[in-house]
């Protein structure tokens, strides 16, 4: 099985991750599977907030623990326009400039900067959008003069222990207890 990946970061760690993801994506095929894909990470475009809120929505739908009460509370998955207007939001397209995911990073006081939101359409996660998402975020973060970055997760906590983050602090959100989560960026 060939399978090519292009990245913004080029050979890199990064893009060798994304690969591995691929290889595993494809290896259920079973047959030669020859397979390109370039992935890019944009800024999100002004018309794009109603396409994030819907994308926010299928993600955030696979946490089984939580689908009753985002149901009951539609609010909690409003996208902001202000967040795109702001240039806090970056948008990862596959093929045809389709959005596959996104990140929101907020600037913060005393060197923070905070994840705000990472949504990945579920049909492509665990392909490596993720963390290249992620790993964009950390780099902006690093740019705009941050030395770290924060994240306030749930059940994703794994995803991001293995990205490098650690825990701060448990709190309280809306919904359920979670886990306040820095990386050194």
């Amino acid at each position: 099985m060939a399978i090519g990946f292009v990245s913004r970061y080029g050979p890199d760690p990064l893009s060798v991750r994304c690969r591995q993801g691929l290889r595993r994506a494809y290896a259920l095929a079973g047959d030669s599977v020859d397979v390109w894909v370039t992935m890019r990470i944009r800024n999100a475009g002004a018309q794009e907030a109603a396409a994030l809120e819907a994308l926010q929505r299928r993600s955030s739908d696979i946490w089984e623990e939580f689908r009753e009460q985002l149901a009951a509370h539609p609010d909690a998955i409003e996208f902001p326009q202000r967040f795109i207007d702001n240039g806090w939001t970056r948008v990862a397209t596959v093929g045809d400039e389709t959005p596959v995911g996104f990140t929101v990073v907020i600037p913060g006081q005393a060197g923070t900067h905070e994840l705000d939101g990472l949504f990945v359409e579920p049909d492509h996660m665990r392909r490596g959008i993720g963390r290249a998402l992620v790993e964009d975020a950390c780099e902006r973060a690093r740019r705009g003069g941050a030395h770290r970055l924060e994240v306030t997760v749930g059940p994703a906590q794994p995803f991001y222990e293995k990205l490098g983050f650690v825990v701060v602090e448990k709190v309280q959100t809306r919904f359920a207890p979670a886990m306040r989560m820095r990386r050194e960026v």
